[in-house]
């Protein structure tokens, strides 16, 4: 076994969280130099912050400082697993401050030397994932009936990740990445809101959707007035999540 091996199995939802500190403080501990007004000072305290994946070795990372810290801010970070595929993984990271406020956050890419397991109930948007959540869906007569009248497609987007359900009254037909003409409207979220989404304790689909968290490209009537069977594939997205990470 390669010493970049996974102990353990690394699966979409694995979090991690520090405690709270002041970047001074962090910067100071892990003999980091930088000045104190460095655009890089979150970036920095981050890596002395949040443990590496385990297993994994750094090949990617992209941050974004929304609201810049200073080395006197107290700022946690927290971190959730994002995607896993093939000899990778991305990581999602936040640095948030005392208010609650998330200043900066990116995206870590880590490889593998081995193929890490694949759970395809976890690997949002992609056509095996669709597959699954088609199943399902076909069982449930509540959104069979809130779209036995329709005739159109609706794509779900994870980050880069689209997956087009093309629905003809009531049925799903066809499960794949791109339909002929696109879809009718498309619910785009990032991957790390795709996580919180479906792992949260309770379905607050609608909460999150008031507050902004989401998005949509195309019909924006459509997308609206298709609020509860959208509503119903999230509850079926979360069942097949849940009980992949039980």
């Amino acid at each position: 076994m390669s010493a970049h091996t996974v102990t353990r199995p690394l699966t979409v939802g694995d979090r991690t969280a520090s405690e709270p500190r002041a970047v001074a403080d962090v910067l100071t501990g892990s003999g980091t130099v930088a000045p104190p007004s460095s655009p890089v000072l979150g970036a920095l305290a981050v890596a002395s912050l949040v443990p590496p994946v385990p297993g994994g070795i750094p090949s990617g990372f992209s941050w974004n400082a929304h609201d810049p810290v200073s080395d006197s801010d107290v700022v946690s970070a927290d971190t959730v697993i994002t995607r896993v595929s093939g000899r990778t993984a991305r990581r999602y990271v936040r640095l948030v401050d005392q208010a609650g406020t998330v200043r900066e956050s990116g995206t870590e890419a880590w490889a593998f030397d081995d193929e890490l397991p694949w759970v395809p109930e976890l690997d949002f948007c992609t056509p095996a994932w669709g597959a699954l959540l088609a199943e399902s869906l076909s069982e449930d007569p509540e959104f069979t009936s809130s779209l036995s009248t329709w005739d159109g497609t609706i794509g779900l987007r994870s980050g880069e990740t689209e997956l087009h359900l093309r629905i003809y009254k009531g049925r799903i037909v066809d499960v794949t990445r791109r339909t002929p003409h696109g879809a009718t409207f498309t619910f785009v979220a990032p991957d790390h809101a795709w996580a919180d989404l479906v792992l949260s304790e309770e379905n607050d689909f609608m909460r999150r959707a008031i507050r902004g968290e989401f998005s949509s490209t195309g019909d924006g009537y459509e997308y609206l007035r298709l609020t509860k069977p959208l509503n119903t594939i999230i509850g079926h997205a979360r069942a097949l999540a849940r009980k992949a990470r039980s």
